[in-house]
């Protein structure tokens, strides 16, 4: 009789820790409003505010997902596990490719690699969203560029591994992309031809550390075509020339495994005589509307080549780039990309003669599914 009440408290207890296991992560979620993660080299999904939306509803999903307590240390222990173990990563977060290359492995990149998640509808409505920008920008007298920062599969697409097949028999996202954007006459920089070509003399995306973006060379073809781009509508603004920067090497090690994987990187850094007159100015969070805890980012430079002010709105590619445009522009403006619908009031307060758009391949299958309002937006 004592055997079997010991064996009801041990099954009780074992119950209760089991039950405590998978809740208490759910009852100590972080709710700070901003967490960058570096093991994800992304900002963790924001509070939505409470809708009754569909396309707005999956959002909860996400941020109970990226804020549940112990996250990171459960992806760190299973991902060294993994790697250990099978030398291999988690395919949630990234997997090795042909010859070493490692590319992110959540199912909404690798479809668009397929082919697969090409949806018109989105497209559709960022391409409208685009095109009267650059209608409103056009009656101004304003240059205005779309930039797409490209996935690396799109550039080293023959290193994914061979049991990913592609539906060559359908669009990828930017191939439609492209061709609409065409359509609607709006000028576009999707550099898919130029790093192709680029990455036969030299690498344009790193081959393990932070598969997620294009490395400085790839930034500097990238950003010379956008330049040139620009440049066809105002001849005024000054060139970006690899001149004025010191190309170096430095070593980063991937952090989303403790085992130490390393890879020498390029760095592009501004020489001093061009770096040392351009100050930031944080001021402006305070002052313009914008999406909480996205960035609001002001770089003066009284020394720059020209007077003139270029208003970017950005996604991670651009990020810390700002020394490719401040020691050409007087004034860089480098606001979060989620901030569109407050594009006129950015542009009448600041009154830039450049405006670009650069948006990430990957968030056609990601985070621009969020933004309803695209197709929405108009200018008076």
């Amino acid at each position: 009789m004592n055997n079997s009440k010991a064996k009801k408290t041990i099954n009780f207890i074992y119950a209760l820790v089991f039950v405590g296991m998978i809740f208490l992560p759910f009852c100590l979620l972080d709710t700070t409003e901003i967490i960058d993660s570096s093991l994800e080299n992304r900002r963790m999904t924001m509070w939505p505010g409470w809708h009754f939306n569909q396309e707005i509803n999956a959002w909860y999903g996400h941020y109970v997902e990226d804020r549940v307590a112990f996250r990171e240390t459960a992806v760190h222990f299973y991902m060294d596990a993994t790697y250990a173990v099978f030398g291999e990563f988690s395919e949630k977060l990234h997997m090795y490719g042909k010859d070493g290359e490692i590319f992110p492995a959540d199912d909404g990149y690798v479809h668009a690699y397929q082919h697969l998640a090409t949806d018109e509808e989105l497209i559709d409505s960022f391409v409208t969203y685009l095109d009267r920008t650059n209608q409103y920008l056009e009656k101004q007298g304003i240059p205005f560029v779309f930039l797409a920062g490209l996935d690396k599969k799109t550039v080293y697409g023959e290193k994914m591994p061979d049991y990913i097949h592609v539906d060559t028999s359908k669009e990828s996202i930017m191939e439609m992309l492209a061709r609409k954007l065409t359509e609607r006459q709006v000028p576009y920089v999707i550099p898919v031809q130029e790093l192709q070509e680029a990455k036969q003399t030299e690498r344009v995306y790193n081959q393990k550390f932070d598969s997620a973006h294009w490395n400085a060379r790839g930034t500097m073809v990238g950003l010379r075509l956008l330049n040139e781009k620009v440049r066809e509508m105002d001849s005024d603004v000054p060139l970006l020339t690899e001149d004025v920067f010191t190309l170096s090497s430095e070593e980063k090690t991937l952090e989303f495994i403790s085992l130490p994987i390393t890879e020498e990187v390029p760095v592009y850094t501004l020489k001093k005589e061009y770096s040392d007159s351009i100050l930031a100015d944080g001021s402006l969070l305070d002052v313009l509307p914008h999406v909480a805890g996205t960035s609001v980012q002001h770089y003066l430079n009284e020394n720059a080549l020209s007077d003139k002010t270029i208003l970017i709105l950005q996604d991670s590619f651009l990020d810390g780039k700002y020394d490719f445009f401040a020691y050409r522009y007087q004034n860089v403006y480098m606001i979060s990309r989620q901030n569109y619908e407050s594009m006129q009031y950015y542009v009448e307060t600041l009154k830039p003669d450049v405006v670009i758009f650069e948006n990430a391949e990957r968030a056609f299958v990601d985070d621009l599914y969020a933004y309803t309002n695209l197709a929405n937006v108009t200018y008076e």
